[in-house]
C-alpha cells in the first residue's frame, strides 16, 4: 500500500492536543445521558467526547440501546479521567434524562452527592433518589426558543460541560466545525444554545462544585470504536477486499471501510447473506488478495461450510466474528462472550484453523494485522474474536504505530517456477508434503503455476484423491503447519512475567480493563495476584501457559457466558483443575471491577 494513501486515512483520526497541568482533585468523571432512541442522545455524548478528546482527557464510553431499528430506552456513558483507562467505571456523576425512565433505571447509580439533570417538560420525579443533587432544566424550551426540538442535546451538552467545570471555547471549536457546512447562522444558533444551557447549568448549582480534574499534558491520542480500529487493522495490513452483510455489532466496520476504501483503490461489496461474504473473500484470498469479512454469531454459523472449504483448500482468509448474546438473534445489543467453543470448532471435519482474540480497543487495530500475516503465513482461515463492549464502544488510544506494521506474505511464489510436465500432467506442486506443512502457494496466471483448488481430498497437485496415502498425507502435513504459530503471535498479554502468584486472573476480549483495575487494586491492599489476556485461541498455546498454571495457587477465569467456555480450554489441558474457579455473567452486560475484586476476595 502506497504510505500516502494509508497515512490520509490514519491522520484523518489523530486529535492534537495540549494544556497546562493545574491542581488534582478528581481522578475521573462519569457522565451518562438517557432518553429515547431519536432523542438525540448518542451524538451530545459523540460531541463531549471528542472535545475532550481534543483537549487531551482519556475517555471511554459505552453505548446501551435497545435491539430495534427505532425507539426504545438508549443511554451513552462516558468515563473522563487524565491516565489511560479501559473501561466505563461504575457510579455516576452526573445523569442528563430526557424522559422518566432514565431516571427510573438509572437514578441508582448516582452517589448521595452526585447530579441528575433533567428536562422539566416530561415533569420529573426524583423521590426514591434523595441525597443527590437535582436539576430540572428547561431543554425541550430552549430547543423551542431557538426554532428546533433536534437542538435538545446541543441544550444538554452546554448544561453537561458547565456542571463538570470543562471550559466552552473547545465546544465552539467543535461546533464551529461540526455546522460548518450549513452556515453562519446555524453555528451562532448552536453556540448560543451551548452557552444558555451552560450558563443555566451553573447557575442551578448554586456555587456548588462535583470537583475538577487536573488539566491533561499535549499529546496525540486517537478516539475511536474497536470497529473503527480494526477496519483501519485492515487496512493498514494491505487489505484491498472486503465483502460482508450487514450485523449488529459489526456493521462499522464494513461502514469504515466503505467510507475510505476508495482512498486506497479497494473495493467493499455488501453480499446478499454472511455465505456469500465469505465465499467471495475465500475468492479474493485465493487470487492473492488480502481479503476479509465480518460479522457476528449467527453470520458465522452460516460460514462453517465455507471455513472447511478455506482449510481444505488452504486458502488465506480472515473472517473478524464480533461477539453478542446468543442464542440466535439472542440479544443483538448486548455484549457476551460465548463464541469461543464455535469459532474453534465451527468447520465439519478435522477443519483447524487459528483463531485469536483482540485484547483492548488499541489491540483491535494490531491484531487485525497480525491476523492478516497469519492467514497467508500458514495459507488457513483465521477468525479475529471481539465483541460488542469492544466493537461499538469508543476510548481514547494512543496514535498507532506504523513502524509496528509488518506484512508477511509467507510462502507465496510469483516468478521462477519450474516448466510444468504436462505430458505427465505433472502440474504445480502447490500441496507438497514439506517438512513444516507450509507448502509453496501461487496465484492464477502465474507462469508455470498450474494446479487444481477444490473442497475434495487431493494430491500434491490438487486433483481429487481418495487413496488411503493421499489422505493421510495431506491430513498430517495440514495439520503440522499449525505448530508454529504460538511463536508467530504473541499468544497473551501478562502483567507480570513472574510466573508464581496467589491469584491468576484470566480472561479475553473486553474483560481487560475490569480485571487490570481489579488486579491493580488487590495489589494495593497486598495480595500477589497476576492477570493474563489470552490472544491466542487456536492452536491453544499450551507450552507458553504453563508455567502461569502451575504457579498460580489458584485461577480466576473471568468471562461473560454461562458455560465457562475460556476455563474449559484450560481444564482440556491442565489436569489442576482444584484450582481453576470461575465468575461468569451472562446477562449482557459487562463486568464491573467490584464484581472482580469481590470474587477475588471471597476465593483468596
Amino acid at each position: 500500500m502506497p504510505a500516502e494513501c494509508f497515512f490520509g486515512i490514519f491522520f484523518s483520526l489523530i486529535l492534537f492536543i495540549g494544556k497546562e497541568e493545574d491542581g488534582v482533585e478528581k481522578k475521573d468523571f462519569i457522565w451518562k445521558m438517557g432518553g429515547q432512541q431519536g432523542q438525540g442522545v448518542e451524538s451530545c455524548g459523540e460531541i463531549l467526547g471528542r472535545v475532550l478528546a481534543q483537549e487531551g482527557y482519556s475517555l471511554f464510553s459505552q453505548r446501551l440501546f435497545a435491539s430495534r431499528i427505532k425507539g426504545g430506552h438508549t443511554t451513552i456513558a462516558l468515563r473522563i479521567a487524565t491516565k489511560e483507562i479501559a473501561t466505563i467505571g461504575e457510579r455516576v456523576d452526573c445523569l442528563v434524562a430526557l424522559d422518566q425512565e432514565t431516571i427510573d433505571l438509572h437514578g441508582k447509580e448516582i452517589p448521595e452527592g452526585g447530579v441528575i439533570i433533567a428536562d422539566d417538560a416530561f415533569r420529573p420525579k426524583w423521590e426514591a433518589h434523595t441525597g443527590r443533587i437535582f436539576l430540572p432544566l428547561p431543554i425541550t424550551e430552549l430547543a423551542k426558543k431557538y426554532g428546533s426540538m433536534q437542538m435538545k442535546n446541543i441544550a444538554a451538552l452546554g448544561m453537561s460541560a458547565g456542571l463538570l467545570g470543562f471550559p466552552e471555547v473547545p465546544f465552539y471549536r467543535f461546533i464551529a466545525e461540526r455546522f460548518e457546512k450549513k452556515g453562519a447562522e446555524v453555528i451562532a444558533k448552536n453556540k448560543s444554545i451551548f452557552k444558555e444551557g451552560y450558563d443555566l447549568a451553573i447557575k442551578a448549582m448554586q456555587g456548588v462544585e462535583l470537583g475538577k480534574l487536573p488539566t491533561p499534558a499535549k499529546k496525540e491520542q486517537l478516539y475511536l470504536l474497536g470497529n473503527e480500529a480494526a477496519a483501519l487493522g485492515a487496512i493498514a495490513a494491505g487489505s484491498r477486499f472486503m465483502a460482508s452483510y450487514p450485523i449488529t455489532p459489526a456493521s462499522e466496520i464494513m461502514e469504515y471501510m466503505i467510507k475510505n476504501i476508495h482512498k486506497i483503490q479497494g473495493t467493499v461489496v455488501q453480499t446478499e447473506d454472511e455465505l456469500s461474504s465469505v465465499m467471495m473473500a475465500m475468492g479474493a484470498g485465493y487470487a492473492g488478495v488480502r481479503a476479509f469479512t465480518a460479522t457476528a454469531g449467527p453470520g458465522l454459523s452460516l460460514m462453517a461450510e465455507s471455513i472447511s472449504m478455506a482449510a481444505m483448500a488452504e486458502i488465506p482468509v480472515v473472517i473478524i466474528d464480533v461477539m453478542r448474546a446468543g442464542p440466535s438473534t439472542g440479544m443483538a445489543t448486548k455484549v457476551e462472550q460465548s463464541d469461543i467453543r464455535y469459532a474453534i470448532a465451527s468447520g465439519h471435519g478435522d477443519a483447524e484453523k487459528i483463531v485469536i482474540a483482540a485484547s483492548s480497543i488499541e489491540d483491535c487495530f494490531y491484531i487485525t494485522q497480525e491476523a492478516f500475516n497469519l492467514a497467508e503465513e500458514f495459507q488457513t482461515p483465521v477468525i479475529l474474536l471481539s465483541d460488542l463492549q469492544f466493537g461499538m464502544c469508543k476510548q481514547s488510544v494512543p496514535v498507532f504505530d506504523p513502524d509496528r506494521i509488518e506484512i508477511k506474505r509467507g510462502k507465496l511464489v510469483r516468478d521462477g517456477l519450474p516448466a510444468l510436465d504436462t505430458k505427465q500432467k505433472a502440474y504445480f506442486h502447490r500441496f507438497e508434503d514439506v517438512e513444516d506443512g507450509i507448502s509453496p502457494r501461487t496465484v492464477p496466471g502465474v507462469e508455470n503455476g498450474m494446479f487444481l483448488s477444490t473442497g475434495l481430498e487431493h494430491n500434491v497437485f490438487g486433483k481429487p484423491a481418495e487413496g488411503q496415502a493421499d489422505r493421510v498425507q495431506q491430513m498430517n502435513k495440514r495439520h503440522r503447519k499449525f505448530a508454529g504459530v504460538s511463536k508467530a503471535i504473541r499468544p497473551f498479554n501478562v502483567a507480570h512475567e513472574d510466573t508464581e502468584c496467589d491469584l491468576l486472573l484470566v480472561g479475553i476480549t473486553s474483560t481487560n480493563g475490569a480485571l487490570e483495575e481489579a488486579r491493580e487494586a488487590l495489589e494495593e491492599s497486598g495480595k500477589k495476584v497476576n492477570h493474563l489476556q489470552l490472544r491466542l485461541l487456536s492452536p491453544f498455546p499450551e507450552e507458553e501457559l504453563r508455567p502461569y498454571v502451575e504457579g498460580a495457587k489458584k485461577i480466576l477465569f473471568v468471562e461473560e457466558n454461562m458455560t465457562a467456555q475460556l476455563r474449559e480450554l484450560f481444564a482440556i489441558r491442565f489436569s489442576c483443575h482444584d484450582k481453576f474457579l470461575s465468575l461468569l455473567q451472562y446477562d449482557g452486560t459487562p463486568f464491573l471491577t467490584s464484581t472482580i475484586l469481590n470474587k477475588a476476595k471471597e476465593v483468596l
